[in-house]
């Protein structure tokens, strides 16, 4: 058996959407409105886009304006319209997909060992707390920081420089678990252990660093976090 790496973080911080969230409802609502398999792929990726222009040019629109415009432009290259009703029930979906099967045992876990766990995110912080409220996961984390509130969206470096400084903890203490390569790419830049959640669909970035672990599930980051394994 393959010998795995123990990590031993002082802070746990999570995405949410993909890696603690299943956006099975979203996906398919996206491809409905936009009568394509492809809707939601063409819309995440434009979403990414423009998220990553707003870093790159110094510029900030707010999370929500950003998904509404490119779910327009994504419509309109399918040769279809979006009205700004159908635009935000489409959002109103991220205050209630279910959580992975697996996270609040793996929560539990981590926090019965005494880790400290936060999350961060690129989605606002009030429709991420009313979702973790919602579901009674709230209770685990110290923290849930959006990083709207730093002017920045992951995996721009500066972000997790601001998380570090909201968790009063060192990068190099900390550990990002995340679903998304290119969250792992900006975490490893940032100079944070990483963790890889497969999920499906998602992939890593073959010219990125390599995470110091991919895991399967919540459960087995605990275990593999666990310093008396």
């Amino acid at each position: 058996m393959e010998e795995r790496q123990m990590l031993k973080p002082q802070v746990i911080v999570f995405d949410v959407y993909q890696t603690m969230l299943d956006m099975t409802e979203m996906v398919r609502k996206i491809n409905m409105i936009t009568d394509s398999k492809r809707g939601y792929i063409i819309w995440f990726e434009l979403f990414s886009q423009y998220c990553f222009a707003d870093n790159s040019l110094n510029s900030f629109h707010d999370f929500i304006s950003i998904a509404k415009a490119t779910l327009q432009m994504t419509a309109h290259k399918l040769g279809k319209s979006v009205s700004d009703r159908d635009a935000d029930e489409v959002l109103t979906l991220l205050k209630r997909l279910p959580i992975h099967e697996e996270v609040q045992e793996g929560l539990s876990q981590l926090s019965d060992k005494g880790y400290r766990i936060a999350a961060l995110t690129n989605v606002p912080e009030n429709i991420v707390c009313e979702r973790m409220e919602r579901t009674g996961l709230i209770s685990y984390f110290e923290k849930v920081l959006s990083s709207e509130k730093a002017k920045k969206y992951k995996p721009e470096k500066e972000v997790y420089e601001w998380a570090s400084q909201n968790l009063n903890t060192d990068l190099k203490d900390m550990l990002m678990v995340t679903a998304h390569g290119w969250d792992i790419e900006g975490a490893a830049n940032a100079g944070m252990k990483t963790v890889f959640l497969k999920r499906d669909r998602q992939l890593l970035f073959p010219l990125s660093p390599a995470p110091d672990l991919i895991c399967e599930s919540f459960i087995e980051v605990a275990s593999l976090l666990d310093p008396t394994i």
